[in-house]
């Protein structure tokens, strides 16, 4: 949490800094000072592994069937241009699994790397991140990490409208107790590759 407050300070200073009065620069590319991603996404699961220590047997590997395995996610992200082709931003989410069944609410730096200063642009983008426990005791939300990679595509659709697609690399950790991955018995870690299509404000 307080590395997001910081980044948040960081980001509204860069902010503050770059305007003047005399001086407020055109948004055209959707590519200049702060923005929005809401995106929506299908992520097929392709490798599922559990970890759990027993008592008097150490810890346990097992491969788990991926058979169904997948999840849809939803997530914002407000970031910053820090130039018209690298921004920086905090995004989250909620993924929702099936086959294993559970969920997650990941809050993660997002990196964007855009190719072109124009309207219409290929992209890569990193993820990482932890998935935090809101809600106490009674919480469905899980523990554990986020690592996603990959490349998309920014484009014009209409005025002032510009959307995003992208395909991923997507990887989580998951504790299926109260405890952080680190000292959990019960860890599961998903893999997988993702598709989804967000608007960009």
């Amino acid at each position: 949490m307080k590395f997001i407050l910081a980044f948040s300070f960081f980001v509204i200073s860069i902010y503050c800094f770059g305007q003047t009065e005399k001086q407020v620069l055109k948004d055209e590319n959707k590519n200049v000072g702060f923005f929005n991603i809401t995106r929506f996404g299908y992520i097929g699961v392709t490798n599922l592994k559990q970890e759990r220590f027993i008592e008097g047997e150490g810890n346990i590997f097992s491969d788990l069937e991926t058979n169904k395995a997948h999840a849809w996610s939803l997530q914002t992200i407000n970031g910053y241009f820090l130039f018209p082709s690298f921004s920086l931003g905090i995004g989250v989410g909620l993924d929702g699994y099936h086959n294993p069944n559970f969920n997650t609410l990941p809050i993660v730096l997002d990196t964007r790397f855009y190719f072109a200063d124009d309207s219409d642009s290929f992209y890569t983008f990193l993820n990482i991140g932890p998935s935090v426990r809101i809600g106490g005791e009674n919480s469905k939300f899980r523990k554990g990490m986020v690592f996603n990679i990959g490349a998309g595509y920014k484009f014009k659709v209409a005025n002032n409208l510009f959307l995003v697609s992208d395909i991923y690399y997507a990887h989580k950790t998951v504790s299926f107790t109260d405890e952080w991955i680190g000292t959990s018995d019960n860890v599961i870690k998903a893999n997988g590759f993702g598709l989804s299509l967000g608007v960009i404000f």
